[in-house]
């Protein structure tokens, strides 16, 4: 067991769920929120390896549900999130795109999910789950841009 990289994921766990829950704007339409937390999603991702990444993105998004009364949208998170982060590991490790091409990609995963989920389960009316897809994408671009700004440095230091 390597207690160094378990160290590592457990704090990146801490990293997203504060940046979801510190930066939180409601969508009333949905009842869910805008967050930062694609910045340290896509850190996770990039700076961690595979399971690992997708656990601390998944889990610290969903338990930022929780803590702040969005627990209807925990499940959904945890799934949308693990993709989303692993999308971006596999763009960027294994295809070896540039950052902030790997993130913008990546990032236009989450408001399709979230989308599937408030439409097709949770069964909110298509404007609804329509009017949370801008938030959703202005979010997942924000997290790309800031994540691909801040990634080299942190790189420097993980290496």
């Amino acid at each position: 067991m390597n207690i160094k990289l378990l160290t590592r994921t457990a704090l990146f766990m801490a990293i997203v769920t504060v940046t979801t829950m510190v930066i939180n704007i409601p969508i009333p339409a949905t009842k869910g929120y805008v967050n930062a937390s694609e910045i340290a999603v896509f850190l996770a991702a990039a700076l961690l390896p595979f399971a690992y990444n997708t656990a601390a993105a998944g889990i610290g998004c969903a338990l930022a549900d929780i803590l702040l009364g969005y627990s209807l949208y925990a499940p959904a998170t945890l799934i949308i999130k693990a993709i989303e982060a692993l999308i971006a590991f596999k763009l960027l490790k294994g295809f070896k795109l540039n950052p902030f091409l790997a993130f913008g990609i990546a990032c236009l995963f989450m408001p399709v999910g979230y989308f599937v989920y408030e439409f097709g389960i949770l069964r909110y009316t298509s404007e609804a789950a329509i009017a949370a897809l801008i938030p959703n994408l202005l979010q997942g671009l924000f997290g790309a841009i800031g994540a691909g700004i801040v990634y080299p440095f942190l790189k420097k230091l993980a290496d």
